[in-house]
């Protein structure tokens, strides 16, 4: 799944917003000090309960960061 990822300097995701695959990706306007980055999850797609899919988009902002050299995730705990 496309999703745009709102960080501060260091990774850290305040927001993002998911988009499904074949639908435009989602623009956020973000705030002084921060940037929006669209990545691709691919361990996050549109199967299954909504509710799985909201806990898996949750999980990548209370455990992942941006990792701004390869504009990947990385894990908030390396």
């Amino acid at each position: 799944m496309r999703v745009s990822v709102v960080h501060d300097e260091q990774g850290f995701i305040s927001a993002l917003v998911a988009s499904p695959p074949g639908a435009p990706v989602a623009r956020l306007r973000p705030q002084a000090g921060e940037r929006v980055t669209e990545l691709d999850v691919p361990e996050v797609s549109t199967d299954g309960d909504p509710q799985e899919v909201v806990g898996r988009l949750t999980d990548v902002v209370e455990n992942y960061r941006v990792d701004l050299a390869t504009r990947t995730l990385a894990s908030k705990r390396t």
